[in-house]
């Protein structure tokens, strides 16, 4: 019997379902007819769940919540029980209040090895979907260098500047380094204990994720589709160079992943710009927005200056193996813009030069960058506060 899985197999879990990427795998799932058990940190909070509920309004398939705490043991074993699959979107970014780099570290590999515990109680379970991170392709990424599914993180030991090498005393005070180990390290795990247990594990590695919202919850801080938020707002951000996916493409290619006969433990994907049309700086992100908004005050780079064209990485293997026809940039763009401008999540401004920048100070604030970012190095914390700064 092959290992992939459909829906009339059994029920599947998704965790961090509540989340962006999370969310769009739920939808994808009851699309097709899945029985979808959707792990969230709160099932009460209906601010953050409520998008869930509505899917089981129009099927075919169902979902029930659940309340998992991904950061306690055994806390998925009555989920996971009977599942087929398991798509594991659940992370610790950083990007939440309380959090530090040794969190988001622990929230990888420590957390990860209790999800596979979980599965090991669980024998029905055939295949894991482990949303990962293209900081496991290539981090820090060469400039103009290609990536590939066959590129790791760890394999760039030499671009690393004093102070960022990868040990565990640079990720108690390194977000940065702390999430990329921390990907590369639990997708490594995953296949190990994937081939322990004879399933099949698979890694999915999306780099900038935008597209459509599905609850006004996915609007935080420090996630890409609130900085094209800011961009229509206004507000001008340092320089950039974007590698785009749409969200939707990540959720169906997990989807596609599960169900492929012809795959194997180990296998990865990335999930990046369908080609060079989504390779692109920020101030023609800011031109493909100001074709959807005339004469508004859409927002590029504060301050100009050279983009350094990294990181560079194009769909390959969801294309050829599992035949994806991904959303065209345009698409991605406008409809990551339309949901913001529908949740009243961004405000338009008259004027095409109405933005603000380096010399051009408007006093709009940043729904991106509103405050300290939360995973930073504790001592820079402690600084920060004391010279009320944080």
């Amino acid at each position: 019997m092959s290992d992939s899985i459909n829906a009339t197999d059994g029920p599947v879990a998704v965790t961090g379902s509540a989340g962006y990427i999370g969310s769009h795998i739920v939808n994808v799932l009851i699309e097709k007819g899945y029985e979808v058990r959707a792990c969230v940190r709160d099932a009460s909070n209906i601010g953050n769940t409520a998008h869930l509920h509505a899917m089981n309004l129009s099927g075919p398939g169902k979902v029930s919540l659940h309340s998992c705490d991904m950061t306690k043991p055994g806390v998925y074993d009555d989920v996971f029980r009977d599942c087929t699959a398991v798509f594991h979107a659940a992370a610790e970014m950083g990007n939440l209040q309380g959090s530090t780099p040794q969190k988001v570290y622990d929230g990888g590999l420590l957390a990860t090895r209790m999800l596979m515990t979980s599965i090991r109680q669980a024998p029905s379970v055939r295949r894991l979907i482990y949303t990962s991170s293209f900081a496991a392709v290539g981090h820090p990424c060469e400039e103009g260098y290609q990536y590939t599914e066959d590129s790791w993180a760890d394999m760039n030991q030499e671009m690393r500047r004093e102070g960022s090498e990868w040990n565990m005393e640079t990720v108690a005070r390194n977000r940065e380094v702390a999430y990329a180990m921390t990907k590369v390290q639990s997708e490594r795990f995953v296949y190990e204990e994937a081939d322990a247990l004879n399933i099949a594990a698979f890694g999915v590695c999306p780099c900038h994720v935008i597209g459509p919202l599905l609850s006004k919850s996915h609007f935080r801080p420090w996630a890409w589709q609130t900085r094209i938020g800011d961009m229509l707002s206004g507000y001008g951000h340092p320089r950039m160079f974007w590698n785009i996916v749409d969200v939707r493409d990540v959720a169906r290619a997990q989807v596609l992943i599960a169900e492929h006969p012809n795959n194997s433990n180990g296998q990865r994907y990335n999930l990046v710009a369908l080609d060079e049309s989504g390779l692109i700086p920020q101030q023609d992100l800011q031109a493909h927005l100001r074709r959807l908004f005339p004469n508004k005050g859409i927002a590029g780079n504060f301050r100009e200056g050279r983009t350094y064209r990294s990181p560079v990485a194009t769909l390959e293997k969801v294309k050829t193996q599992l035949n994806l026809e991904p959303f065209t940039i345009e698409q991605t763009i406008a409809d990551n813009a339309y949901s913001l401008l529908s949740w009243g999540l961004a405000e338009l401004r008259d004027g095409e030069d109405n933005w603000q920048r380096e010399g051009y100070e408007l006093g709009i604030p940043s729904a991106w960058n509103p405050h300290v970012y939360p995973a930073i190095d504790p001592a820079l914390r402690a600084k920060l506060e004391a010279d009320g700064k944080a």
